[in-house]
């Protein structure tokens, strides 16, 4: 028998088109399943949670606050008009507070009286919850919060022309009396835009009681006003304490005359030093346009005389 090369090459492409088809094959049913798997996924509830504090205010009430957030995985996003419940846990079982539904930024907010009727633990502290039922769309989730009912008052007085800001702590027992916080760091500053800003830090002593120099720098309204606000942030018994209170010690913020804006850069007239470096810059750029034109009717100039030369 005569060795064929053209059916031997012939045999060989055959059988690699045919195992390129099974691979084809074998590589399209893989992606169909991963596929299917993946549109379980989507499909399947997506997971939550829930972050819950609490806070004592100055008012004598407890805040409640509940923020939930959807996870993904480039991160998470808050969950909108999502129904919270807050719970009091006590032995017998959870007695429901209220609920609230959580605004555009996923928080939902309770107000409820210090002076309860809600059970107290062993350590004297209310035990509570926050729980989102879930829906189609997203799982459950729920998270608790212990802390003892506590209150701080703020006052100011000046003495010798020194100007101090006095913090008062108490706390609320069970009994409903109230006794000294005791000794315990409170911190006291004004709120700006998008945050406290500290101006001291103030040591209660075992009365429950301390105080330190006001600054006399700190801008206040076109009146002078300002808000004073204490607070006592995670602490292990009294978790989140606050209180504020209003005073005329601030410096009178100097307005701006509509028709004749300060140059910044959130005014509609620029710095002085970003209109220079601008026409640093555009004069460089189209100096070079100049320099190379300049170089080109030059190089055309003597191309020119050279040729006539020759």
């Amino acid at each position: 028998m005569k060795f064929n090369p053209k059916q031997q090459l012939k045999k060989i492409f055959m059988k690699r088109i045919q195992s390129a088809i099974i691979l084809a094959f074998l590589i399209l049913a893989g992606t169909s399943q991963v596929y299917a798997q993946d549109k379980v996924d989507t499909n399947a509830p997506a997971s939550t949670v829930l972050r819950f504090i609490c806070t004592s205010t100055s008012d004598d009430s407890l805040l409640l606050q509940g923020t939930v957030s959807v996870k993904h995985d480039e991160g998470s996003t808050n969950l909108a008009n999502a129904p919270v419940s807050f719970y009091s846990v006590e032995k017998d079982g959870d007695s429901k507070i209220g609920e609230s539904k959580t605004d555009v930024h996923g928080i939902a907010f309770l107000k409820i009286p210090s002076r309860n009727k809600y059970l107290r633990t062993d350590q004297q502290l209310l035990s509570l919850k926050a729980k989102y039922d879930g829906s189609a769309k997203y799982e459950a989730s729920e998270g608790e919060f212990g802390l003892k009912p506590a209150k701080l008052k703020v006052s100011f007085y000046e003495e010798d022309s020194v100007r101090y800001v006095k913090v008062e702590g108490t706390q609320l027992n069970a009994d409903g009396t109230e006794t000294s916080i005791g000794a315990i760091d409170v911190t006291v500053g004004v709120p700006k835009m998008f945050s406290i800003l500290k101006i001291a830090t103030v040591s209660l002593d075992s009365t429950g009681i301390g105080t330190a120099e006001f600054p006399k720098d700190i801008i206040g309204d076109s009146l002078g006003n300002l808000t004073v606000v204490a607070s006592i942030e995670e602490n292990d018994i009294f978790g989140n304490v606050k209180g504020s209170a209003d005073n005329t010690w601030g410096l009178k913020k100097h307005l701006i005359s509509p028709d004749r804006p300060s140059r910044e850069l959130w005014t509609p007239i620029a710095p002085l030093w970003m209109i220079i470096t601008l026409i640093i810059m555009l004069a460089g750029v189209w100096g070079h346009y100049v320099y190379a034109i300049v170089q080109l009717v030059m190089i055309k100039k003597s191309s020119a005389k050279v040729v006539k030369e020759s």
